[in-house]
């Protein structure tokens, strides 16, 4: 079943594509805000968003950066609040992302004042949407696959279906206890 999320997704995965991020975050936001509801009905949109980044960080961060990241906090912010508020918030206030978020396409991670972040991260919570159970049934009508640690996964054919995610990751990781 196609719905918004699945719309959604199509179009930030094809405007990152384009290595336009920007476009790419005005689509996704929208989807991570409709699966948080599901997953958290009852909590404000803020504390919903921040929660579902908050429970899909480790999984966001390993194929962001093939490393596993959870709690990072800089200067009193941690990534979901970062994404909160110089991503979402300023895109749905301001019509643009924060100076203070910025996507690079080397690879690398700087976090600091500003939060430099690599394309990677997109595709996280891209797939951290995909994979959440709320979404089990969803589908796109492009039938796109993504490698994750060298093995290829068909978006359509993921949909809800995190534990499989998690199960590869954890054992790219060699750490059964990853998203523990």
């Amino acid at each position: 079943m196609s719905s918004s999320i699945s719309r959604r997704i199509n179009s930030a995965i094809e405007s990152l594509q384009k290595n336009d991020y920007e476009s790419s975050f005005v689509h996704l936001f929208p989807a991570i805000d409709k699966t948080a509801k599901k997953r958290r009905p009852r909590d404000g949109v803020g504390k919903r968003i921040k929660e579902f980044l908050r429970d899909e960080e480790v999984l966001i961060s390993s194929i962001a950066t093939h490393n596993a990241f959870k709690n990072i906090v800089v200067d009193g912010i941690d990534f979901p609040t970062a994404m909160y508020k110089f991503g979402r918030t300023s895109i749905a206030h301001e019509g643009e992302l924060d100076e203070r978020l910025k996507i690079n396409e080397k690879g690398e991670l700087k976090i600091g004042q500003t939060w430099e972040l690599p394309t990677g991260y997109i595709v996280g919570m891209i797939i951290s949407v995909v994979v959440a159970p709320e979404n089990q049934g969803e589908d796109m009508d492009n039938d796109l696959g993504i490698n994750l640690f060298d093995k290829q996964f068909k978006i359509n054919d993921s949909w809800g279906k995190r534990d499989i995610i998690r199960e590869h990751i954890s054992s790219m990781f060699k750490d059964p206890n990853l998203f523990d």
